[in-house]
């Protein structure tokens, strides 16, 4: 079994187990890249990941001092691993299993989200109807940031027609790219 280190806040430089299964875990430049796009929003945020995986990302949440996160995925071993880390480190992680689609129904009564960053698996087409989704369907918060990884060179929202959401920028690392997304006026420009 791998492992990733926490790159900033309270845990920096804790190790965190990948469960030995087909997972494709952001680099940590992309990571620290995402987390100083929305620095300013995460203290005290709500913060849904979407397609979680390792869990990196609500880790990564937490220890900047996100108020609520809930990890979605699919793979409940991964999930009961961030689970047990999460009870384990005394950290606000709701883990739920189930396919994006299903959260987001589920959650949409919820607490607005302040900031949702999503990692679809690649080539599997689920880009464009998964922002459609979000905006949607997701209960969020005004100035909300939506942030999504996709294959650096590839552009799958162009033809999302967006009702809430507003594109912001693309920012790519190596062959990663994530693109923003905003409920006006976040911190993404």
């Amino acid at each position: 079994m791998g492992s990733l280190r926490i790159i900033g806040g309270r845990l920096r430089g804790r190790k965190v187990p990948v469960p030995p299964h087909d997972l494709r875990p952001t680099s940590g430049r992309a990571r620290e890249a995402y987390f100083n796009v929305v620095a300013a929003e995460v203290d005290g945020a709500s913060f849904l990941d979407l397609y979680s995986g390792s869990g990196i990302f609500s880790l990564e949440a937490a220890s900047r001092g996100a108020a609520r996160i809930v990890a979605v995925d699919l793979a409940g071993g991964a999930l009961r691993a961030l689970g047990s880390l999460a009870r384990e480190w005394k950290l606000p992680i709701e883990t739920m299993t189930a396919d994006a689609r299903t959260a987001m129904k589920r959650l949409s009564d919820a607490v607005p989200f302040d900031l949702v960053w999503a990692d679809p698996p690649y080539g599997g087409g689920d880009h464009a109807p998964l922002l459609q989704a979000i905006d949607e369907t997701l209960a969020l918060s005004p100035g909300a940031i939506v942030a999504i990884e996709h294959r650096g060179g590839e552009s799958p929202f162009e033809s999302v027609a967006l009702r809430r959401l507003v594109f912001r920028k693309t920012a790519r690392y190596g062959n990663v790219a994530i693109s923003y997304f905003d409920l006006g006026g976040g911190a993404a420009d």
